[in-house]
């Protein structure tokens, strides 16, 4: 099994639509994890997996003030951003445990400032900067599930 892949996104349209091809995989339970500095397309990456999941693109926009969005659908998606989190103790004060243990799927934007309490199966996925445009993406699958996904997102990529 694939435990790692590393893809090269030339353009943010290019890392929305690896959100969708992630999205259009998840299921009930799922926890990807984003990390990435300021600006690497963290965002981006949410709207393609919004989009991916059938959800309006255009409505997903950063928590950044309120910490988490909640799209409502079929299969439910709770955005979580952490950026502006000041102490883990915050995290649990939000309901963090009810949306890890339920039954949506829930994107963690600045899930590195609280890595301990991502679950051990989860994706993580992490954004750098390569230039004023493209950015690496490097998906590193925690558990049998997500390795394959990330196997099933290869496919996709380069089939």
């Amino acid at each position: 099994m694939i435990r790692m892949l590393e893809i090269i996104s030339p353009t943010p349209q290019e890392t929305e639509r690896i959100g969708s091809l992630v999205g259009e995989m998840l299921k009930g339970g799922d926890v990807i994890a984003l990390s990435g500095e300021l600006g690497t397309g963290k965002t981006t990456l949410v709207r393609g997996i919004a989009q991916g999941m059938k959800f309006d693109k255009e409505e997903v926009a950063s928590p950044s003030f309120t910490l988490i969005n909640e799209y409502d659908g079929p299969l439910p998606l709770f955005h979580i951003d952490l950026y502006r989190l000041e102490s883990e103790q915050e995290l649990y004060e939000i309901g963090y445990e009810e949306y890890i243990r339920g039954n949506g799927v829930v994107v963690i934007e600045w899930a590195d400032k609280v890595h301990q309490a991502i679950p051990q199966e989860s994706l993580w996925i992490i954004l750098r900067y390569l230039d004023a445009k493209r950015r690496e993406i490097v998906m590193k699958a925690q558990g049998n599930r997500y390795e394959k996904m990330i196997e099933e997102l290869r496919r996709r990529l380069y089939n």
